[in-house]
C-alpha cells in the first residue's frame, strides 16, 4: 500500500541548482543537461528518468505510475516532488556541488515545492515548434551502454557523433522510448499546455529566466555564459 506523504520543507539549507530546463517533449532538455554533466560534471536529476526506472519494478508504486501516465497525464505531484526531492538529496550528500532539473517542475503545485525547496540559478525554457518536436519524437533514441540520447535525423554522421561517448555503435544497441510516437505526443503535449505552460508563464517573470531553442546546439554557450557567474 502506498502511503501518500505531506510534502516536507528542508529545515537545512536549499538545494543548489544551476540550471532548471523548462520545456515541451522532446524540446532538447535532456540532452543539454546531459552537455552540462559531461563538461562541467554538473549531476542532473529527470523525473522522467527516475520514473523510467520505477515504471520497471513490480511495486504499488510502478502500478500508479503506469496507470498515471498511460495516456500521456502526469504523475500525482505529491509523489514527483518527492522523487525528485530524493534523487537530488541523494546527489548532494555524495559530493555534488549543484544539480540540474530536467523537466522539472511541470504543475504549478511542483513549482511552490521548488521554489520551497531549491536554489535555482537559471530557468531556461526550451522553446522550439511544436511540429518541429513531433517529428523529433519519432527519430529519438537511446544508446542501450551509454544511456545518450540523440537523433537519427542526424544519420548518415550518427555514428561519427556516437564516436564521441560511445564505442558500440551498432543499432542493435539503440531503444526508442516507449512514448516516442506521433500519437502519444499529441496526448503528451495536450497535458503540456493545459499544466506546465501557466508554470513556464509565472517563472518567465524572474529575473533569472531565458527562453533558447535547445536544438540549437550553440545555444549551449549562451548557458554557459550565466553559468559562469556561479559555477
Amino acid at each position: 500500500m502506498i502511503e501518500k506523504k505531506l510534502n516536507m520543507i528542508r529545515q537545512d539549507r536549499k538545494i543548489p541548482v544551476s540550471v532548471v530546463f523548462l520545456g515541451p517533449p522532446a524540446s532538447g532538455k535532456g540532452t543539454a543537461a546531459s552537455y552540462l554533466k559531461d563538461k562541467h560534471k554538473i549531476e542532473s536529476v529527470s523525473p522522467g528518468n527516475i520514473f523510467k526506472k520505477i515504471r520497471s519494478e513490480n511495486s504499488d508504486l510502478a502500478k500508479l505510475v503506469i496507470e498515471s501516465t498511460k495516456d500521456g497525464g502526469l504523475c500525482p505531484d505529491w509523489i514527483t516532488n518527492q522523487v525528485v526531492l530524493k534523487e537530488a538529496e541523494n546527489l548532494i550528500s555524495n559530493g555534488a556541488k549543484s544539480i540540474t532539473l530536467d523537466g522539472f517542475p511541470r504543475t504549478e503545485e511542483q513549482l511552490l515545492f521548488l521554489n520551497e525547496n531549491y536554489d535555482v540559478g537559471l530557468f531556461v525554457y526550451a522553446s522550439t515548434h511544436w511540429m518541429t518536436l513531433r517529428k523529433m519524437v519519432s527519430c529519438r533514441r537511446i544508446c542501450k551502454t551509454c544511456s545518450k540520447v540523440f537523433s537519427t535525423k542526424d544519420l548518415p554522421n550518427c555514428n561519427d557523433f556516437m564516436s564521441d561517448f560511445c564505442a558500440i555503435k551498432s543499432e542493435n544497441n539503440w531503444e526508442q522510448r516507449w512514448d516516442d510516437n506521433p500519437e502519444f505526443f499529441a496526448k503528451r503535449f495536450k497535458v503540456y499546455k493545459k499544466e506546465t505552460l501557466p508554470v513556464i508563464k509565472e517563472v518567465s517573470k524572474y529575473s533569472n529566466f531565458i527562453k533558447l531553442d535547445l536544438l540549437k546546439n550553440e545555444n549551449y554557450k549562451i548557458i554557459e555564459s550565466y553559468l559562469k557567474l556561479f559555477l
